[in-house]
């Protein structure tokens, strides 16, 4: 048994697997005498058949999986050996010819082509390019300050209902003034401000406690009726209530409470340093936005500024090959500039760039970490007692133990570390934009949809 490579293009190779003879008969024999032992054939007890018979019914599958066996392991020795960087695995070579007489054939010349991983050595700090950095105006940061301050109200629990108060009653269905036995019964939430102005003094100054009759298609209109009370239950009906709790919101001040509110432990003390931290979390949160746009478009510029010469003759037969029927060569000489080359090319960069990069493999303990964070966004695990650290990391497993799932996530981290790799090591300039001029240059550089010309 011999193998040996020759060279067949840049970055393209052939290899040459020889076998003789005997190489295979013995180990083809003692399987040929292991069926012989089990066989069951009409005519000869288990075991007799003759081996003239046993191999021709199974000398030619067996001859063939044997030496196919050998021809493999010969190859991925000869592959491990020399460290070939493949592309893929292997293909027949088309240029050479197979061995078509297994059985009788004294020698076997097997013949590979095989695509070799050039040699990438990416100078990112030499490549430019340009991205906007978008920065929160004096409006933006308005609208965000005042939508803080509704989502987060100094919250009372009056004695007794006022304007704008929202209330937790218990309901049940009246006639008469009376309860129904079998009437609709549920515990409802709902603001004065639901209610017509008209029908508003039937509740204002009730204290917690308070209980009544009330009729919520006539105070509020059948919407917010249906609204408040659901659309299972009668809205037409009159209601015994019993009022189980008041709450009252206001707008906070902006003050150093509300400022500790929003920014907990972070010694926000007046208006500006205040409206300054919003402004740096909004920037921050249009980085995080527009970083998957800045990945797609630093890959654009790695595929074009980079430049390596690839086996596409190869790399086509390759993709065909294991589609699995999937993809004809008519489609892709079509379509394999378009559809498959910058993938491929990007792959071949960013495994280069990982490989003198280590730091920027997904560790297992990596990628729990930022799934926890996924599941419970925004939560410093460092922060947290050991306890409840652990239940959310048990957490993280369980979601990890589906393969697909894990990886899913294992690629987007991945994604993730590169990103901020590349925006390190790549020079590039920043412009200056609002959010709604990104927005504006986003839509323009979008590819706009092709329209068929009417027949």
């Amino acid at each position: 048994m011999n193998t040996t490579q020759t060279t067949k293009g840049e970055n393209l190779i052939s290899i040459k697997v020889t076998l003789n003879k005997a190489d295979y008969e013995e180990k083809v024999n003692e399987q040929l005498k292991k069926f012989q032992h089990k066989a069951n054939i009409p005519g000869f007890r288990v075991g007799k058949a003759p081996m003239g018979m046993i191999k021709k019914m199974y000398g030619p599958s067996v001859t063939v999986e044997e030496i196919n066996r050998l021809v493999s392991d010969e190859l991925n020795k000869h592959i491990t050996d020399n460290k070939l960087n493949l592309i893929g695995y292997p293909l027949n070579d088309p240029e050479q010819q197979q061995p078509e007489d297994l059985e009788t054939a004294e020698e076997l010349n097997f013949f590979f082509e095989a695509g070799i991983r050039p040699e990438i050595k990416p100078d990112l700090g030499a490549i430019k390019m340009e991205f906007s950095k978008i920065i929160a105006n004096e409006e933006e940061i308005n609208k965000t300050i005042d939508s803080l301050i509704e989502r987060n109200p100094i919250i009372t629990h009056p004695e007794k209902i006022g304007d704008n108060d929202k209330i937790e009653a218990k309901i049940c269905e009246a006639e008469d003034g009376q309860e129904l036995e079998d009437g609709f019964k549920k515990t409802v939430h709902f603001g004065i401000s639901q209610i017509k102005k008209t029908y508003r003094k039937q509740l204002l100054g009730k204290e917690e406690g308070a209980e009544f009759i009330f009729n919520f298609e006539k105070s509020a209109g059948e919407k917010e009726a249906k609204a408040i009370l659901g659309e299972d239950a009668p809205i037409d009906s009159d209601y015994n209530i019993v009022i189980n709790g008041i709450t009252h919101e206001e707008k906070p001040e902006l003050n150093e409470e509300f400022f500790n509110t929003i920014f907990p432990n972070q010694e926000v003390k007046d208006e500006e340093t205040f409206r300054g931290k919003v402004k740096e979390e909004m920037e921050k949160q249009y980085e995080a936005e527009t970083d998957p746009i800045l990945f797609n478009k630093m890959i654009d510029k790695l595929i074009e500024e980079v430049k390596f010469n690839m086996p596409d003759s190869f790399v086509k037969r390759w993709i065909v090959t294991n589609s699995q029927g999937k993809v004809t060569d008519e489609e892709m000489e079509k379509n394999y500039e378009s559809n498959y080359a910058k993938g491929i090319r990007w792959q071949l960069i960013e495994d280069s760039i990982v490989k003198d990069n280590m730091d920027l493999v997904v560790k297992d303990e990596e990628l729990r970490d930022f799934v926890a964070h996924q599941i419970f966004p925004g939560t410093d695990l460092n922060t947290l007692d050991e306890n409840t650290k652990e239940q959310i990391l048990k957490i993280a497993d369980n979601y990890l133990k589906r393969e697909d799932q894990q990886e899913r996530l294992r690629n987007q981290m991945a994604d993730v570390k590169m990103t901020r790799f590349l925006k390190e090591k790549m020079n590039i300039k920043y412009k200056e934009t609002t959010y709604e001029a990104f927005l504006e240059q986003l839509k323009k550089d979008s590819p706009k949809p092709k329209t068929k010309k009417a027949k």
